[in-house]
């Protein structure tokens, strides 16, 4: 039994409560993305119920991160949509499954990395921008919708639905700056219930479900009447729109987990590999009740993460909560269109103004960004990204002839970004032998590989070390393996360098600084920042210290901390 499923229970009651919380904001988004990708809402809802069970399964062997929640995507939102017109509805499961193969060819191989590689990122955040321009105008009108439509535009019942949408739209937006690092749901829990209790009194438009039953059936084509060539052709758009399809979900699902780590509250590290495997899983498993595509979505971890999620337990407290809008569906049958509206419109805003956060990389990326996003909203997800990419690969070209460089020495810089990582490590290791290189860089390369070899052969035979976590001097190299050994068998041991400062004195440098000491410990990660210092003679370590950096504040003012400190 690993350490996942033996503390999955320790944090039950956090982890039920952040997971009811996220599954009643997970509710009004996924029947607006459900309704921008053209799919049933109970389809939708069955997608994030059986992502949610998944994610919780996998996460007990094979974590990616450990607070995000799974669900249909906003940004693939336009390209279901372009699919169920293209293929047809009974068609998606097919392409989806299609997807699936090709996302778990990806985990296998880990080939993610080399795919957001060829696709810069800041032109996935100009497709975002773009779908989120899309998802505006889908759903504008739902902010002025009326249930009984009249000869003239402006009667009293648009004019109240208006001024109801505006009013609702600032409290929103308000709430949501507010209270999104402490309460992000508190802005869709108000919005829901003042809309809900509204539509017994109103006339308010308010969303149509319809009745979806849960039923199995094989993922397979429907081509019927047409002929071998048609056939071929159909199939063929099929492989294409799926790895379209499958590139912006594994592009998406990394994107999100570098932000799930981020605000993991315990600081873990998220496996990025780790993390498609629920989601090829999910999708696979969707194909058989014509389900959708599913990520982390960053709305739903947020909202997860904020509320106190410390494990993926609370994903199936989500999905328990979805469960119950399943089977008691009129629920959301008094939701009115301008509360769904809100919620989205606010969704598609928030893509579109997260381009603005490439201009940190240059102009270049801004440009490339804002003309993405405009050619995916002209022309389609699929269109729109291949021909920008194919535009930047010829600028690049172009540019890099200009620097002198022949077609040969571009191809060869091309084909070195799909050549694996041991190539990169080989470099490590004839830098590891090269004399110019500093000792602490070659000491920090040594730790973080695990290489216990060529970490000795940088200490001196007679070297000393005074080590944080030891009350033992050691005075001779063996010694000092004996400590590194022991280090060495806690998990994912890692050193990163936090300050140097570097002089010399009569032929000795020495290196004195800190750096951050980093490892897992019952699956949750542990981090201790850590004075240091080197001497080092003809190179290698003569002297080696090491202490802890003390608490912030503390300082010879106040000796009970010290004496505290000093004798836990």
């Amino acid at each position: 039994m690993n350490q996942q499923t033996k503390n999955i229970f320790v944090h039950l009651k956090r982890d039920a409560l952040a997971g009811t919380v996220t599954g009643v904001m997970a509710v009004p988004l996924t029947v607006g993305i459900c309704l921008m990708s053209d799919y049933p809402i109970m389809t939708g809802l069955y997608t994030v119920i059986f992502a949610g069970i998944i994610s919780f399964i996998t996460y007990l062997f094979r974590p990616g991160n450990y607070t995000g929640m799974p669900g249909v995507a906003a940004g693939l939102a336009p390209a279901l949509a372009l699919g169920v017109s293209t293929f047809g509805m009974e068609n998606m499961p097919f392409v989806i499954a299609l997807t699936a193969i090709f996302q778990a060819t990806v985990w296998r191989f880990k080939w993610e990395k080399y795919i957001l590689r060829v696709v810069p990122h800041y032109l996935v955040e100009g497709l975002l921008a773009g779908v989120g321009l899309k998802i505006v105008l889908k759903f504008v009108p739902f902010l002025y919708d009326i249930e009984h439509e009249t000869d003239t535009w402006l009667n009293w019942e648009r004019e109240m639905v208006i001024a109801l949408s505006v009013v609702s739209f600032v409290l929103f937006v308000m709430l949501y700056k507010y209270y999104k690092k402490r309460m992000p749901a508190l802005p869709y829990f108000v919005i829901m219930v003042t809309s809900f209790l509204l539509s017994f009194v109103l006339p308010l438009p308010r969303v149509t479900i319809d009745s979806i039953p849960f039923q199995l059936q094989a993922p397979l084509p429907h081509l019927d009447g047409m002929n071998q060539q048609e056939t071929i052709w159909t199939l063929f758009k099929m492989v294409g729109f799926a790895l379209m399809l499958g590139t912006i979900d594994i592009i998406e699902q990394v994107m999100s987990h570098v932000a799930i780590e981020k605000i993991d509250p315990r600081k873990r590290k998220a496996d990025t590999n780790n993390g498609l495997l629920p989601i090829w899983v999910a999708n696979m498993g969707a194909t058989f009740f014509g389900g959708m595509t599913n990520l982390d979505g960053l709305a739903k971890s947020t909202t997860n993460t904020v509320a106190g999620a410390v494990t993926k337990l609370s994903n199936l407290f989500t999905s328990l909560v979805l469960v119950l809008v399943v089977i008691f569906p009129s629920i959301l049958a008094h939701l009115p269109e301008y509360a769904l509206g809100i919620i989205m419109v606010y969704s598609g805003w928030k893509m579109i103004a997260n381009i603005a956060n490439v201009r940190s990389e240059g102009r270049y990326a801004l440009i490339m960004a804002a003309v993405c996003g405009l050619l995916v909203f002209e022309l389609g997800i699929f269109e729109g990204l291949l021909l920008l990419l194919g535009v930047h690969a010829g600028i690049q070209f172009v540019f890099m002839r200009r620097l002198g460089k022949s077609t040969a020495d571009i191809w060869l810089e091309f084909r070195e970004t799909f050549k694996p990582d041991e190539h990169i490590e080989m470099e490590i290791a004839d830098m590891m032998q090269e004399p110019q290189v500093p000792v602490l860089n070659k000491w920090l390369k040594s730790v973080n590989k695990h290489d216990l070899e060529a970490l000795m052969n940088l200490y001196a035979d007679d070297a000393i070390m005074i080590p944080a976590f030891s009350s033992s001097v050691r005075k001779n190299r063996d010694e000092v393996k004996d400590l590194y050994q022991d280090l060495f068998e806690k998990d994912d041991v890692k050193v990163s360098q936090v300050d140097v400062v570097t002089h010399r004195v009569d032929g000795l440098k020495i290196d004195s600084g800190v750096n951050e000491l980093i490892w897992k410990s019952g699956g949750f990660e542990k981090r201790n920042k850590l004075r240091f210092s080197f001497v080092i003679k003809d190179g290698k370590i003569i002297s080696h210290h090491s202490s802890l950096v003390p608490d912030e504040g503390l300082s010879i003012e106040h000796p009970e901390a010290y004496k505290k400190l000093y004798t836990v």
